[in-house]
């Protein structure tokens, strides 16, 4: 879980890095300016508001966690051995140079200081590496005395955050909890991930697991809900069978969990375009089998919804068989009802 709400921006830094086949770099010389409170308040939400699922990453090399240069940079600054603006020079530098792929794209490169982020219930301070290589056209409508004049400019969009890096100063000694973000096409700029950052995914079987409950809630509240013609008692049946199935078995097998859970063989198909989507937004392949983490199940319950609210009178929950309870509408009284059976009460 990721809460930025209490963030702010401590200071930030802005570098221009040329494309890969051009020896282009201005580094700047002084942070941003940010007592313009709009000004600050508009890059704070340009920079935290694109990171919205929580799949965590960690910084990684093949021979040694120290020889991980990004991982080295945000450690003297965690650290308070070197200034932010000495530090992003690095860290510039290292992304023209250093990585020196031939699919860097021109653009701004902004590195910034975040203080007061929660992840997963943590407090913690965060360092932000961004990239931005897409530019869009805007209008800009200027007042001359009786006259409006119309000129085209270009400029980011904050809506669209085409690559970006949040290092939390926690479990250093994992290599750091990070969360990333690359929108562009994944094969031709895996330079972000692979190269500059060098980073690989928490694939344990907490993340494994905690990532697919997420996926698979995702999925029973986006597609199996009331606009999209399935009853609202068939979506918390599908949230409550998928609670059981991580509850219940040691396992994870997509295949099982299909035809135990989803059954349907349209809603199968549907599931699996949006594990695909999913999956592209995250930048991440989820494995079809792994072992299910009993922490990551208990700590996910809270995530699924097993009742169902009427107006302010009932609550009916579903714990089991579903074809004991009945849905329809009673002309007479002119209002919805659920018919329910059962064999003994308590």
């Amino acid at each position: 879980m990721l809460d930025f709400t209490e963030a702010t921006i401590d200071q930030a830094v802005v570098h221009f890095i040329g494309s890969a086949d051009s020896n282009d770099m201005v580094l700047s010389d002084k942070t941003i300016d940010l007592s313009n409170e709009l000004l600050k308040n508009l890059l704070r939400d340009y920079f935290v508001s694109h990171f919205k699922k929580s799949h965590f990453y960690s910084f990684n090399h093949e021979s040694s966690l120290a020889l991980n240069e990004i991982n080295s940079f945000v450690t003297e600054l965690f650290e308070d051995k070197k200034s932010l603006l000495d530090t992003s020079c690095d860290i510039a530098k290292h992304l023209k140079h250093v990585t020196n792929h031939p699919n860097i794209k021109e653009g701004e490169l902004y590195i910034v200081s975040i203080r007061g982020c929660v992840v997963e219930g943590e407090l913690a301070d965060a360092i932000g590496i961004f990239k931005t290589e897409t530019k869009d056209k805007f209008l800009k409508a200027t007042r001359s005395g009786s006259s409006i004049n119309i000129s085209c400019e270009f400029g980011t969009n904050t809506k669209h955050l085409d690559k970006g890096c949040l290092i939390f100063n926690t479990e250093k000694d994992l290599g750091y909890k990070l969360c990333v973000i690359d929108n562009t096409n994944k094969e031709e700029a895996k330079y972000w991930m692979d190269h500059f950052l060098q980073v690989k995914i928490r694939d344990n079987d907490f993340y494994q697991t905690k990532s697919t409950i997420e996926l698979c809630k995702g999925f029973v509240q986006d597609v199996i809900n009331p606009q999209n013609s399935f009853p609202l008692i068939q979506q918390t049946v599908m949230l409550t069978k998928t609670r059981d199935f991580f509850k219940n078995n040691e396992v994870f097998e997509q295949e099982e969990f299909e035809t135990k859970v989803i059954k349907n063989p349209e809603v199968i198909e549907a599931f699996q375009e949006y594990k695909k989507s999913y999956e592209t937004e995250m930048g991440y392949n989820l494995p079809n089998e792994f072992k299910i983490s009993v922490d990551a199940t208990k700590q996910a319950n809270k995530l699924f919804k097993s009742a169902i609210k009427l107006d302010k009178n009932f609550h009916i929950y579903i714990h089991g068989d579903r074809e004991k309870i009945e849905s329809g509408f009673d002309k007479d009284k002119g209002m919805k009802f659920y018919k329910m059976y059962y064999e003994k009460e308590s």
